[in-house]
């Protein structure tokens, strides 16, 4: 109960912190460049070398690429059909193909499922959303952020951004079986930690909600596909077609249906994937996703 409570007091102080003159308009900036440069590689050093893979987890980490993947497919169809802009497009992807596992996913894991739940979503985060945004959502941004389609200087992106050069050496560190000391957690966790209050924040002081300048239809296909098309589609493979039961199946279902990342946002604004649109996913997603929420666990849990 206390992440939700701060999600929305984060929201708030950046919102309120618009109408404070003596405050940067553009501080979101600082935020994001603290968070993309120094908290986001500290999470990936911390958690990738720890993450232990069984086939019991095979499902659920699926689940969050899956999702992504189809995501790519459904908005690249929906830009044809409707001529969005490639920043459009990317936004999109960016913040409806990713689910916010942890941040307001722990909590409802904890509250659905109790302790063995949250132990099946912590690797689902640690595992795959973070995974997933560390390597395909920076290739995705990448792309979708170039003017013109130029292999050279995607790579390049890539091979510079600093999430992707701390995956990296976090799998290296992976495959020499290395563990952290005492001190060397400590100062990862303090600097991961920072990402919560940071990004919050980033997102209010950004959400400018102006009916003159809302998506309509941009955010209503983002919103359907990210609280209601990706539940569908895991619910279909794991249960129905991969006759799939138990735990691990239903907390990937539930996870599926988080609302959007708040780090796939910041990874976005960061590559000026239509910020506006980008900011609009997640703070109009997170509240209106309790209600679907809801929805998934009485209807296929329960």
């Amino acid at each position: 109960m206390a992440n939700i409570i701060l999600i929305f007091v984060c929201f708030i102080t950046g919102i309120l912190l618009q109408r404070v003159k003596s405050f940067p308009q553009d501080s979101y900036k600082a935020f994001n460049f603290i968070i993309i440069n120094l908290s986001l590689p500290a999470l990936a050093l911390l958690y990738i070398p720890q993450i232990n893979i069984d086939s019991q987890i095979v499902f659920p980490i699926a689940s969050m690429w899956i999702v992504f993947g189809f995501s790519i497919i459904f908005f690249l169809v929906l830009a044809k059909i409707f001529h969005w802009s490639k920043s459009t497009t990317g936004a999109l992807i960016m913040t409806a193909g990713l689910c916010n596992s942890s941040f307001v996913g722990f909590p409802i894991l904890m509250t659905m499922f109790g302790e063995e739940g949250l132990k099946v979503g912590v690797v689902i985060d640690q595992a795959g959303s973070f995974v997933v945004l560390a390597t395909a959502g920076v290739i995705v941004s990448s792309i979708f952020a170039s003017k013109e389609f130029k292999v050279s200087k995607i790579i390049k992106d890539i091979i510079i951004y600093p999430p992707f050069i701390a995956f990296v050496i976090a799998i290296i560190l992976k495959f020499f079986r290395f563990e952290h000391s005492e001190t060397s957690k400590i100062i990862l966790e303090r600097l991961g930690s920072l990402i919560v209050i940071l990004a919050l924040i980033s997102v209010g002081l950004q959400l400018k909600i102006s009916v003159k300048e809302i998506h309509f239809k941009e955010m209503f296909f983002g919103l359907t596909f990210k609280l209601l098309l990706a539940p569908a589609l895991i619910y279909l493979i794991y249960i129905i077609i991969a006759k799939g039961k138990g735990l691990p199946v239903d907390v990937s279902l539930i996870e599926s249906a988080m609302p959007p990342m708040v780090m796939g946002s910041v990874m976005a604004v960061s590559y000026n994937l239509n910020p506006k649109l980008a900011n609009l996913m997640v703070g109009i997603g997170i509240p209106l996703s309790f209600i679907t929420l809801a929805f998934w666990y009485f209807l296929f849990i329960v």
